[in-house]
């Protein structure tokens, strides 16, 4: 379907399931089974970045001890107890694993900017055999389960508390009524995708076949947010400040009225420009900076042309105050001659040549696309 159909009748409201066949390709580009036995068995996996479970509950972590350097690290998965527990039924949780396997951050990355809302996905690695991970619960951000290998079967029934906040989480088999019927009782397969909002209360059941499978966690802004942020400007009203007075539960029922009254004025008054600059800097955070490819940006740097191809880097906030490029730990300043070229330069893919505009030439455009590689404004495209 088209992003605008999924965003008017499903994002935050309703489930939907897609079947590998409607899709253009499977997941395996992201994460496969051989992705998982090298980041389980041949890299320095460390807690918390893993984790196994076993009919709802936490196993003890399968750790070793090894030398990195002089020191002694002793967090480090082993990979011989974790395939003993996998093999007693136990599900191998890798966290995070946006931060550890490049194709999921940098899916992860993209999904971020095309939604505005920030992302993150765990993998979940369950034997064959008749068990359930863990208990029925609501989520508190919205996942898209992206079946990468085997077949799961997932039971979702309707909301008990809708669109829950990250303080409101639920387990418990008490969340699903005595004899109410599922919304969906549905196997995944390889190449299957499920999107379910938060708050619909699921539980993922094994079948006589493996599973790997990637939930992709939308942590959404909400309006209660942005409310939140819109009382945070409250601390500029002195009224705001003033202490309770002594004894304040005495009089608080007293005064609470005339609190009530004192806010609703407040928020009636908030300048929204101010309030949008607050949620913006929220929302600023939703899409990680990408990160600097070492290498590549030396190799850049040495052979810069004309002809090179630059991008803006994805997921930094950078902002052009004339002829200075703000960004959140630092502002970067250029001579006043620079502001078209930088203003080019930061709204989307150019060659180097392509910032020869205004009073600079073909070698101040060289200078100028330098420099930006070097703070890490730019990358190589």
């Amino acid at each position: 379907m088209s992003p605008e159909t999924f965003a008017t009748e499903h994002w935050s409201r309703t489930p939907l399931l897609t079947r590998a066949k409607e899709l253009p390709r499977d997941f395996t580009d992201l994460l496969g089974v051989d992705d998982v036995d090298e980041l389980v068995g041949e890299r320095a996996l460390r807690e918390p970045f893993f984790r196994t479970v076993r009919e709802g509950g936490g196993l003890p972590l399968p750790t070793r001890t090894v030398t990195a350097g002089a020191r002694r690290i002793g967090d480090l998965v082993d990979p011989g107890k974790l395939a003993a527990q996998h093999a007693d039924g136990a599900t191998l949780v890798l966290q995070s694993v946006h931060r550890m396997h490049p194709p999921v951050g940098r899916f992860c990355r993209a999904l971020a900017a095309e939604l505005g809302h920030a992302t993150q996905c765990n993998a979940y690695i369950t034997p064959a055999g008749d068990a359930q991970g863990f208990d029925f619960h609501h989520d508190t951000h919205d996942v898209f389960v992206l079946q990468v290998s085997g077949r799961k079967r997932w039971v979702v029934h309707a909301p008990v508390l809708p669109l829950p906040l990250p303080s409101q989480a639920r387990s418990g088999a008490d969340l699903v009524p005595e004899g109410a019927e599922p919304l969906l009782d549905v196997e995944l397969e390889a190449g299957d995708c499920l999107y379910l909002p938060r708050g619909y209360v699921h539980a993922a059941l094994t079948t006589d076949e493996h599973s790997v499978h990637l939930t992709v966690g939308v942590l959404a802004t909400t309006w209660y947010d942005v409310l939140s942020d819109a009382l945070t400007l409250a601390k500029d009203d002195v009224a705001f400040r003033d202490a309770l007075p002594v004894q304040p539960r005495y009089a608080l029922a007293a005064s609470l009225p005339d609190l009530l009254r004192q806010a609703a004025a407040f928020l009636e008054g908030v300048d929204p420009a101010a309030l949008h600059a607050v949620v913006d800097r929220r929302l600023a955070g939703a899409v990680p900076p990408e990160p600097v490819r070492l290498l590549a940006t030396a190799a850049a740097l040495q052979s810069l042309s004309g002809a090179t191809a630059l991008r803006p880097r994805l997921g930094l906030p950078a902002v052009l105050d004339g002829s200075t490029v703000r960004l959140p730990d630092r502002a970067v300043a250029f001579p006043a001659s620079c502001a078209e070229a930088l203003g080019h330069a930061l709204s989307g893919p150019c060659t180097v040549a392509d910032l020869a505009l205004g009073d600079l030439d073909a070698d101040d455009a060289v200078v100028l696309a330098r420099r930006l590689l070097r703070e890490g404004v730019l990358v190589p495209a």
